[in-house]
């Protein structure tokens, strides 16, 4: 009944669903469930059959469901927390293992009629995964086959400060050679963000640099905080060749968003919590942020003229972000960067500000440690996730525009059965 065309894909493939054996015109449910390490995420549409008894999804207008328009990866799109997953997780997938789901096809009265398992990998098999941990040099390296050079992508640092291996796994199999690395709270680390001197950051740009196989076409890319990171070790860097930010704030903070650097604290305005407030118990703390930015001086903003000329910018902004007012701190980063003679490119989204990857199901809000609370993020799913997955697209378009077009990556040897480990175990 139930054909996927690749049970086994890479994340970023779209794949094509469909259904056929069935009873004609008549309703059935397909309901998709990510077996994620939080627990079960689940997505469904209900969908009619036509006069061959087929149905094919990605041409399928949903009768209702959690998708509303055809679209092939409509399920993946919008996968939901189920009471499985515990209040205040989020599916964050730091160690790129791969997304293991299970397609189910039911009948009107739920009758369970067929299930199909698949696979999304965040590592293509073809990348090598390269460890380094030497001379300060902490991170991980996705070397695409060959022996190059490659233009490079750095995944600059995430807020959490461990190492998250998100992004960087599917630069790589774009072709780009990669690198991506922690600055705290990891061992042999500084415990905190504060502790952190950004010297240390450049140091590791400067490691890339020194990889036989990395070309001279170097890109750093930062999502949420690591953009701020971005655009401060943009005027440290002359030789990089772009820059692309998620929802990075155009200035680093106190008490909790700074680091140090010529052996002293930096130099920042302090966010006004009071100005924060907690609609359902949900911190949303857009009002403080743009209380914050109007109050930039020139010694506690990002040093924009600075930048060397030649480094072409690609901004994403939420205009639904919950932390910080997207649709303002997008333009004054704009402004910032056409002011100065840089090439800029924004990219205005309603997709909240944990923008991540496709197919990375969407978090409204999730437990922050660093402030205690639940903290909101804003965005609705199913436009959230479309979002992403064209943001993605236009990341990847942007960087190959500015460092170089890569080798495409072969095709693998697919599995053809997909085994999930433990999914018994689930509640649901």
């Amino acid at each position: 009944m139930l054909h996927v065309d690749k049970v086994d894909s890479f994340l970023t493939e779209k794949l094509n669903i469909s259904a056929s054996g069935l009873t004609p015109f008549l309703n059935y449910k397909f309901e998709l469930r990510l077996h994620s390490a939080n627990g079960i995420l689940r997505s469904y549409c209900i969908l009619r059959s036509d006069k061959h008894g087929k149905i094919d999804l990605p041409f399928a207008k949903p009768i209702r469901g959690t998708y509303l328009d055809a679209d092939p990866m409509g399920l993946f799109l919008t996968l939901e927390r189920t009471d499985d997953v515990p209040f205040g997780d989020m599916v964050r997938n730091p160690d790129a293992v791969p997304f293991l789901y299970t397609l189910r096809l039911l009948s009107e009265s739920e009758q369970l009629l067929d299930e199909v398992n698949i696979k999304k990998r965040w590592l293509h098999p073809s990348v090598t995964e390269i460890e380094v941990k030497q001379d300060g040099i902490w991170g991980v390296i996705y070397k695409p086959p060959g022996p190059g050079p490659f233009p490079c992508i750095i995944a600059t640092p995430i807020l959490t400060g461990k190492l998250s291996k998100a992004h960087a796994p599917l630069f790589a199999a774009e072709g780009f050679l990669s690198f991506c690395f922690p600055m705290f709270d990891e061992p042999g680390l500084p415990p905190r963000m504060q502790d952190v001197d950004i010297e240390n950051l450049s140091k590791h740009i400067k490691f890339v640099q020194s990889l036989p196989y990395c070309s001279n076409k170097i890109g750093l890319y930062g999502i949420s905080f690591a953009g701020t990171i971005s655009y401060h070790l943009a005027t440290r860097h002359p030789e990089l060749s772009a820059v692309a930010t998620t929802n990075g704030p155009e200035a680093f903070y106190k008490e909790k968003g700074y680091m140090r650097e010529n052996g002293k604290a930096m130099e920042c305005e302090t966010l006004n919590d009071s100005l924060s407030t907690m609609p359902n118990g949900v911190l949303r703390q857009r009002e403080s942020f743009l209380d914050l930015f109007s109050r930039l001086k020139l010694e506690t903003s990002i040093q924009w003229d600075q930048i060397p000329r030649h480094v072409p910018f690609r901004i994403l902004a939420a205009m639904d972000d919950w932390i910080i007012d997207g649709i303002s701190n997008g333009s004054h980063i704009r402004d910032h960067l056409l002011k100065t003679g840089h090439k800029v490119e924004v990219e205005f989204a309603n997709s909240g500000h944990v923008t991540i990857v496709p197919y990375m199901p969407h978090p409204p809000f999730a437990y922050n440690k660093f402030v205690n609370v639940i903290l909101g993020f804003g965005g609705e799913t199913a436009k959230h996730s479309k979002a992403q997955e064209t943001a993605w697209h236009n990341h990847i378009k942007f960087f190959k525009k500015h460092l170089g077009t890569p080798k495409s990556l072969p095709n693998y040897e697919r599995e053809t059965h997909i085994v999930i480990p433990g999914k018994a175990g689930s509640k649901l």
